[in-house]
């Protein structure tokens, strides 16, 4: 499961089970504090409705001890937001009083008067006393409210800390889960990491999942094994250089100072000798080309684009190998069944580098009294090239690695040979430049056939 998953499965558990926490658990201790709060608030409205009606009672049997009914004044409560109007049978006010709270939610002098919507203030009960006979009219009193005092409430405020804590603690969680899930990979690839910078290859994860981190470790890991795999090339083609460096060179230092004693007097034997020196020379000169090529391919130097005419440009080729391939002992045949007019633009040295590994590699690998077939074939958008011999062949499970560079089919074979194990690495390279393709299809015992396309325009 990938990492988002998890986070968006983890947050959608945590509302369920917050809704069903507070369905299950709080919903009823918050709606019974709400409904305890509004009773008490409307018992506390009442009551002092109720001291206003005996006040007005007091006054309309005209009370005769004013201290009495002084004290019931002082005794209505100053922290409920009330004001209270009396008026005549026509409705006109004759008197008014308000509560201190009130009086502290009205705006200053400067502003409109009578705003109680600019106070923030909502009626929310309201007790009607008529006055009795002789005297006419009735006794108001409103209750007010406001956002403050609706926040303010018990009930209210246990909603509020409920929504705020469950908000935090989801948050908190999932910052925990997060926090988890990135500091353990994070923490693992650390560790692999300095351990290759150690110098050790062959590192392994405890950390097992199928999320991207999951992910993330597979190509670390295939990575690191690649760059092992490639280490341990680069030392065999090292040890492989060195080998193949000295045997020629063994062998022109010995031919050279034989023939420098002076007791070799016969010029025909001189002249062998000095084929040979000039023969191991030669493969010298074509293993360092190979390793210039390499290094050429690695800094991605410019195609030198120009206009090749195929037919032409393979028979060049053919004529080349024409006399080393009969002196290989193998029979040699090619087929180009293009037009005579068809051009393409490529690089003609590199061009002909690939043609010049496929075909040494056939020479090389070949059966005695083997054979060599070259094949150009016109197909559409493309030129297909191919050098098939009747050779040893390649198992399938090098097929998939031929290409990759320092990898050597058969080491001893190869060191018999010579050869870096970056020929074909190099001919891969050239041919996905020119926006073509390499191929590979060999059976052991039978041979191989290479087969590469280099594309071409129609005007």
């Amino acid at each position: 499961m990938s990492l988002r998953n998890k986070l968006f499965l983890s947050f959608i558990g945590l509302m369920i089970l917050n809704i069903l926490l507070f369905k299950f658990v709080f919903e009823d201790i918050i709606v019974e504090q709400l409904k305890n709060d509004r009773h008490n608030q409307y018992q506390y409205e009442k009551e002092t409705a109720n001291k206003v009606r005996l006040m007005q009672l007091l006054r309309s049997y005209n009370f005769k001890d004013p201290t009495e009914r002084l004290e019931m004044d002082l005794n209505l409560p100053e922290d409920l937001m009330y004001r209270m109007v009396v008026k005549d049978a026509r409705g006109n006010v004759i008197d008014s009083k308000t509560s201190k709270a009130y009086d502290l939610k009205q705006p200053p002098p400067t502003s409109p008067r009578n705003s109680e919507a600019n106070s923030g203030l909502k009626i929310v009960g309201e007790y009607h006393f008529q006055i009795e006979p002789p005297k006419e009219g009735e006794t108001v009193i409103y209750f007010y409210t406001d956002e403050y005092d609706i926040m303010a409430s018990k009930g209210v405020s246990m909603m509020l800390w409920f929504i705020y804590g469950s908000i935090t603690l989801v948050g908190l969680v999932l910052m925990g889960l997060y926090v988890r899930w990135i500091l353990r990979p994070v923490n693992e690839l650390t560790r692999v990491t300095q351990e290759i910078r150690e110098g050790k290859r062959l590192v392994s994860f405890s950390y097992r999942t199928h999320d991207e981190f999951g992910q993330l470790f597979q190509y670390f890991g295939d990575m690191v094994d690649d760059l092992r795999v490639s280490e341990e090339r680069q030392s065999e083609l090292i040890s492989a250089i060195a080998h193949d460096f000295r045997t020629p060179l063994t062998t022109i230092k010995g031919y050279a100072s034989y023939i420098g004693t002076g007791r070799v007097t016969n010029l025909e034997r001189i002249q062998k000798q000095m084929g040979k020196i000039e023969q191991k020379t030669s493969d010298l000169e074509k293993l360092l080309d190979e390793l210039q090529d390499y290094n050429t391919q690695n800094t991605e130097v410019r195609l030198n684009i120009s206009r090749i005419h195929v037919k032409q440009f393979m028979k060049g080729i053919i004529e080349d190998y024409l006399v080393r391939i009969k002196e290989a002992g193998l029979s040699f045949q090619w087929k180009l069944r293009v037009s005579n007019e068809l051009h393409i633009e490529a690089d003609e040295t590199k061009l002909r580098r690939v043609m010049e590994n496929l075909i040494n590699n056939a020479i090389t690998y070949n059966k005695p009294n083997g054979s060599i077939l070259i094949t150009c074939d016109q197909r559409e958008g493309h030129v297909l090239f191919t050098v098939i011999d009747k050779g040893e062949g390649i198992s399938p499970e090098d097929q998939a690695k031929v290409f990759t560079k320092f990898y050597r089919v058969e080491k001893s074979r190869n060191r018999d040979n010579g050869g870096t194990g970056l020929g074909l690495n190099i001919c891969q390279s050239i041919v996905r430049r020119h926006g073509g393709d390499i191929m590979v299809s060999s059976e052991l015992g039978v041979g191989s056939s290479f087969s590469f396309t280099i594309p071409f325009y129609t005007t």
